[in-house]
């Protein structure tokens, strides 16, 4: 500021200091003690309602009288302290203009430091994370803290070096696990960047294969051990029971079972293409039926 401003006061405030307000307090402290000393425990009749009535109003209309000559006395003896604080609250008030527009510019300027620094990072990252490129993106490791004034780019290039060299030392180490689901498991890790978990996963999907397997395995077992059973009641069949069923049955249903079909004989003219010939031909061999030339 090229101009010092101050508060200055003419008159010593010491001196503005007010009195005490003198008034018969004490006086009037007893005699309202003495009059209200009427009321205690009294007890109005139906036939007193008005009275008391009348005693109400008469005790508000003092409450209120004295009151409003405390707030008329009040508003006297703070004017100039009201006025003062007006005066000083429009001078502040013209100060925090300027303070506001000084406050724009610096947000503006703010704004405009931080898309220039995290342009850097974002650059430095891209050259760095080499075959990592497609599977971290910069806003999963983007760090809030990085675009303050104090933080110096060169620690914040060393923790992304610190990402890139865990990561490939998270890719060996899933490589050694020679897991069956070595695809998800790195799939995960790039998703939380976390190997502790990445690993974790690992030893639940596994689990979890296991117990697919198992129940495969059971179910195999149980459809084999009822298959077998079935073998075993239909081989174990009482032949009794057989000749009950064929003794239930009737004489004209056995006699069908048992009689031999009739044979009929025709002879017929044929005419067909050679394709056809031989599919009659496969056809009457298949269904074992006789035939001869003409």
């Amino acid at each position: 500021m090229s101009q010092e401003l101050a508060l200055i006061m003419e008159t010593p405030v010491e001196k503005l200091v007010p009195a005490l307000l003198k008034w018969n307090n004490t006086e009037l402290l007893e005699a309202v003690t003495e009059t209200l000393k009427q009321y205690e425990g009294v007890t109005y009749t139906d036939k007193q309602i008005s009275v008391a009535k009348a005693d109400k109003a008469q005790l508000n209309a003092f409450i209120k009288a004295l009151n409003d000559e405390r707030i008329r006395i009040g508003k006297v003896y703070t004017a100039p302290l009201d006025k003062f604080k007006g005066e000083v609250d429009e001078v502040i008030s013209k100060v925090k203009e300027v303070v506001s527009q000084i406050s724009d510019q610096l947000d503006e300027y703010e704004i405009i430091r931080q898309q220039k620094k995290e342009a850097e990072i974002h650059a430095y990252f891209d050259s760095a994370s080499g075959d990592f490129a497609d599977l971290i993106p910069y806003e999963r490791i983007r760090n809030p803290k990085w675009l303050n004034a104090t933080a110096k780019q060169k620690v914040i290039e060393a923790e992304i070096d610190k990402i890139f060299e865990d990561a490939r030392a998270a890719m060996a180490a899933i490589e050694a696990l020679r897991s069956e689901d070595e695809p998800l498991i790195k799939a995960y890790y790039f998703r939380t960047l976390d190997l502790g978990a990445a690993l974790m996963e690992n030893d639940r999907l596994k689990q979890e294969r296991i117990r697919v397997a198992e129940l495969k395995a059971r179910q195999e077992a149980e459809a084999q051990a009822k298959a077998e059973a079935a073998k075993i009641a239909a081989e174990e069949r009482p032949q009794a029971e057989v000749a009950k069923e064929t003794s239930e049955m009737p004489t004209s249903k056995i006699q069908a079972e048992n009689a031999i079909p009739e044979l009929i004989k025709l002879d017929f003219h044929i005419e067909a293409t050679i394709e056809q010939l031989k599919a009659l031909k496969a056809f009457l061999v298949e269904n074992n039926i006789k035939y001869s030339k003409i």
